[in-house]
């Protein structure tokens, strides 16, 4: 018994001998997102005036102050070996060894663009970021796009000039930035149409946005038991349906797969949806076509099983990463949906995806290299942000330096924010166009054709029950709904919405359709929408097969009716620039109209959201100012042909229908 006792006690000691003096690192090893770095640490059991820290093989003496000390680092490698000794007087301790890891290259951020004066323009590099105080050079090169070559002048330099050439076009000036070991490349443009248009980072968009016809795929619900190949092969006629942009739900490591919003890294494709070469080829083929390609990226939350995530569970507050997540009410715009979980980390509405703190400097490095990542890697043709909402919320600041260091890569890319279009805000932080959502903050994704909210249905303006309520709410929807200058993203349907379809049936899916069609902004349509699929957007069922095209599986001629929408609205610039103004008419029940123009062109588009066929009189006072004799309306969907005969308008509209009128002479 005395013996065992005599054990347990040795024991006892023994355990506690590698605390009695020791160094304690306050970090843990980590990726990092930042070359900047603090080490720190504790001296327990002895007292010491000065330790000596290796970092990789570099040394130094570093102060203790009341058993504690402190190091600014600037990590200059990829990988950071650290680790600190001293002596305490009978021998040398050693702390463990704290291994950093870059987990980029840091570089220099500098933003590219052009100024104008009397046709000479000059060409600006404005450094933004140099993390090591480089020596830089400079290197503005031509373009293989331009119309003609140009000269440029002092072309090694920070500010070179250009005499732009006569011919009408886009010129995209390269700019290559230097420093010992690396190089980086940058970009903008200068439009010579009638004027000349220098490129501005902070507030314009590129042209083909303008008339872009957006696609959203969700590739795990797209072609049955296919890869990116299977979307490849059905590229080809997402183009002769009119499609002019692929946007790709999130293709990156997932924890549970789905819809891939539960981001587990997001620098590593998911790989049940192929490998990097066969992603390659899609884009190839895409561009071939001249269709672009947007990626979904995740930056308000990651998964709960991020292994950044994971290391916060494991080590709580030593975690390098604990400040990476938001654990507390921040007193936010929508702070009200916060929720706590069990291990500390705040979310909104998704259980197991967990708030970035944006407030982090690392976070916003990590999301940037990120998205500069994918853009550089494939070329792509922009972003749609996911949950954009609540980063804007959070820290509204973080969308300009997004935009910033985006846009100098490639200045023709689209920044899509899922975030409330009728709010200017939106516009004015980054964002090229967001989503037609209302200013409602209590209810966020309040689509601005839905009047309440369902999990299940789609209680839309055209479903209202009140017949009378319908005219009312479209109007306010369509024209006294916030901002009504910039681009919104127009939709019946997307990822998160019940099939319109299913809710309420073909005639009025059409009757939508055409309205979204012919309304400013960016249409969308999400896979299966042009047959009329059924397939809610959460179901596990692919819309389609490898060995069907997508028209075989068309029962109601849907295909060939958004094909024929697409096409007018190309067309006609009438239907897809910003001009809009409401028309009145003589009251009835569920019928709004509007005139759309541009120069010559006049359309009005009437829609009529009642079960009863109406005898429609309206206005054409301030349609077309000229003399009516010799005018028609062409109904562009039926080619219907129905005369002006006087400036009050009267035509017949049958129930659940959208005529779109063109004003021609004949």
């Amino acid at each position: 018994m005395k013996t065992c006792l005599c054990i347990t006690l040795f024991l006892f000691i023994f355990s506690l001998h590698p605390f009695a003096t020791a160094i304690i690192l306050d970090q843990k090893s980590a990726i990092v997102w930042s070359p900047s770095q603090t080490i720190s640490g504790t001296i327990e059991g002895f007292s010491i005036s000065e330790i000596t820290v290796h970092i990789n093989d570099s040394i130094f003496k570093v102060s203790v102050s009341q058993n504690k000390f402190s190091l600014f680092v600037l990590l200059k490698s990829i990988k950071t070996f650290v680790f600190a000794e001293t002596n305490d007087g009978n021998k040398t301790i050693y702390s463990d060894t704290l291994i950093f890891e870059l987990g980029f290259k840091p570089l220099p951020v500098v933003k590219p663009f052009a100024t104008n004066k009397k046709n000479i323009i000059t060409l600006h590099a404005r450094v933004l970021y140099n993390p090591y105080n480089s020596e830089l050079s400079y290197q503005w090169l031509n373009d293989a796009r331009n119309p003609l070559p140009v000269k440029i002048y002092h072309s090694d330099i920070k500010t070179a000039t250009v005499k732009l050439p006569q011919k009408k076009g886009t010129y995209y000036f390269k700019l290559l930035v230097k420093n010992k070991s690396d190089s980086v490349e940058y970009e903008t443009y200068v439009i010579r149409a009638d004027s000349i248009h220098c490129f501005d980072i902070e507030n314009d968009h590129a042209e083909w946005i303008d008339t872009a016809v957006l696609y959203e795929i969700a590739p795990r619900r797209f072609v049955k038991n296919a890869t990116y190949d299977g979307i490849t092969q059905k590229l080809p006629e997402l183009k002769k349906l009119g499609i002019t942009a692929v946007w790709l739900q999130p293709i990156f490591k997932t924890h549970r797969g789905g819809q891939g919003y539960d981001v587990t890294d997001y620098f590593s494709l998911a790989p049940d949806l192929g490998d990097e070469a066969q992603l390659h080829q899609l884009i190839s083929v895409a561009k071939r076509l001249q269709i672009k390609i947007i990626f979904d990226v995740v930056p308000n939350h990651t998964s709960v099983f991020h292994p950044y995530a994971l290391d916060c569970m494991q080590y709580g507050k030593k975690s390098h990463y604990y400040d990476f997540y938001q654990h507390s009410n921040d007193g936010a715009q929508y702070s009200s949906l916060y929720q706590m979980d069990s291990l500390g980390f705040v979310h909104y509405f998704w259980k197991d995806l967990i708030n970035l703190n944006y407030q982090n400097e690392e976070v916003q490095r990590w999301m940037i290299e990120a998205c500069k990542y994918w853009l550089k890697k494939f070329d792509i043709d922009g972003y749609r942000f996911d949950a954009m909402w609540a980063v804007n919320a959070r820290k509204p600041d973080f969308a300009r330096r997004l935009q910033l260091e985006l846009k100098s890569i490639k200045p023709d890319i689209l920044l899509l924010a899922e975030d409330k279009g009728a709010d200017s805000k939106v516009y004015k932080i980054g964002f090229d166009a967001a989503y037609d959502w209302e200013l409602d903050t209590a209810w966020i994704s309040h689509w601005s054709w839905q009047y309440s909210y369902s999990p299940k249905n789609d209680l839309t303006i055209f479903n209202h029950p009140d017949i009378s309520k319908r005219s009312s709410l479209l109007r306010k929807a369509l024209f006294d709904n916030g901002d009504s200058t910039h681009l919104r993203l127009r939709f019946i349907e997307n990822n998160d919405l019940p099939r319109f379809i299913e809710t309420h049936g073909l005639e009025r899916t059409k009757m939508a359709a055409a309205m979204e069609f012919t309304l400013p902004g960016i249409p969308l349509m999400y896979n299966g929408q042009e047959t009329g699929s059924h397939f809610h957007p959460y179901s596990a069922s692919p819309v389609f097969t490898i060995d069907k095209s997508i028209k075989s599986l068309d029962k109601d001629s849907l295909f060939e009716y958004y094909q024929h929408l697409i096409k007018l609205r190309n067309r006609y610039k009438a239907l897809h620039n910003s001009n809009i103004r409401a028309i009145s008419t003589v009251s009835e029940e569920g019928v709004v109209a509007y005139h759309r123009w541009s120069g010559d062109e006049h359309f009005i588009v009437i829609i009529n959201m009642s079960d009863q066929t109406h005898l429609l009189k309206f206005s054409l006072d301030d349609v077309v100012p000229v003399s009516r004799n010799g005018y028609a309306f062409i109904d562009m969907i039926t080619n219907e042909t129905f005369p002006i005969q006087s400036n009050i308008a009267s035509l017949i509209i049958t129930k659940f229908r959208t005529r779109i009128l063109m004003i021609r002479q004949h």
